[in-house]
């Protein structure tokens, strides 16, 4: 059996695994929880070994977060199991585990990251696990996996110790722990890769010669990042109360779910202002600027870190789970819509403007590249 296929077949095994521990879980306390996962976790581990040790390919695992993605892999199976118990579509696959373990996932909030995680992310780990079987890089992949798990880790456990139920947090909170690790430790190491562009010197030179005004889809990226600073303003203000009549009107007529006491919207918000926002302003700057290489691989990151967070956001406050006090009125429903889908949405148009054309954000050619540049773009025309 092909190595990808057996994670694969491995990840399905968290349905009837659920099942099976939700029986052994019930009327546990919360220390046999943790010990339950964290055995789960490293049984695995241990069987996605036996598949590589037992595969016929003649490729070999050579990277070690091979078996992270097996185990990742396995576990978003288990969050979309999660989801939909919370939901109702389900029952008794997670209910000791929701009681015992985290019941801070008893929330629109928790409903929602475990949705994005057992689809989502689930795709991603079935493709970097590809990439690792084939010898191929993965690091596009990686770095918007990472970006997309780093920011739900960052709002999910500050949120639980912090908000409705901080003071029923259980030892199973230290089983994010490897969420939080293992993602920056991946996103170090894409980073580090070199890009692999095949951009001739030329069209690089030819490219930077142009101004903002010449390249229209730059001017709407740079009009949509200035947008994006001055509504994370209003939000961050709007979450923590401010009692400027804007964010006050804001608040109480677009988006209420900001005052929901799980305070996981007001987390959001603030790693709207102080992470994605420099973000936004170094970009501007990428647009403007030729030759920042960096563009590229923290587009990813940041397209990421917007899916997951537009997605649990927009659900949330639509959610059942969501009291309805706080959920979106009608009357702000379309501005609402546009507001958070143009959020979810032209950050993905960025990465793939980076990638597709990286020209523009390509290291400056030296003088006498630019030289040969000058005299290769004349030669073309010419012909």
């Amino acid at each position: 059996m092909a190595m990808a296929t057996g994670v694969f077949f491995l990840s399905l095994t968290a349905i009837p695994v659920t099942y099976l521990a939700n029986a052994l879980l019930e009327g546990r306390g919360e220390g046999e929880v943790l010990t339950v996962g964290y055995g789960v976790l490293a049984t695995i581990a241990l069987m996605s070994y036996v598949i590589v040790r037992l595969s016929k390919g003649s490729q070999k695992v050579s990277d070690p977060f091979f078996y992270v993605f097996a185990v990742f892999a396995f576990t978003s199976v288990v969050d979309i199991v999660l989801a939909m118990e919370l939901d109702g579509i389900i029952d008794n696959f997670m209910a000791s585990y929701l009681k015992e373990g985290e019941p801070y996932l008893n929330t629109a909030h928790g409903t929602l990251i475990n949705y994005w995680d057992g689809s989502g992310h689930y795709c991603m780990y079935l493709m970097m696990v590809t990439a690792i079987v084939w010898g191929q890089s993965y690091k596009e992949v990686g770095l918007y996996w990472a970006g997309s798990i780093l920011n739900s880790m960052v709002v999910f456990m500050p949120g639980n110790v912090s908000g409705k139920y901080g003071s029923n947090v259980k030892s199973s909170y230290f089983l994010n722990i490897p969420y939080v690790l293992f993602p920056i430790l991946v996103a170090l190491k894409c980073l580090r890769q070199r890009p692999e562009t095949n951009v001739e010197r030329a069209d690089v030179v030819a490219a930077q010669k142009k101004s903002i005004w010449k390249r229209p889809l730059d001017v709407f990226f740079v009009l949509f990042l200035f947008f994006a600073i001055l509504i994370s303003f209003l939000r961050m203000a709007a979450a923590l109360k401010s009692p400027a009549s804007i964010a006050v009107y804001y608040l109480k007529n677009f988006e209420p779910y900001f005052q929901d006491p799980v305070l996981y919207p007001m987390i959001q918000a603030l790693v709207y202002w102080f992470y994605f926002v420099p973000y936004f302003v170094a970009a501007i700057y990428g647009f403007l600027n030729p030759g920042c290489t960096w563009m590229s691989d923290w587009a990813l990151l940041s397209a990421g870190a917007s899916a997951q967070a537009q997605f649990s956001h927009i659900g949330s406050s639509l959610h059942s789970r969501t009291p309805y006090i706080y959920r979106v009125p009608s009357d702000g429903l379309t501005a609402f819509w546009i507001i958070n889908v143009a959020l979810m949405l032209v950050p993905q148009l960025i990465a793939w403007r980076c990638l597709t054309w990286p020209a523009f954000f390509e290291a400056k050619p030296c003088s006498s590249e630019v030289r040969d540049g000058k005299s290769s773009l004349e030669q073309r025309k010419d012909k």
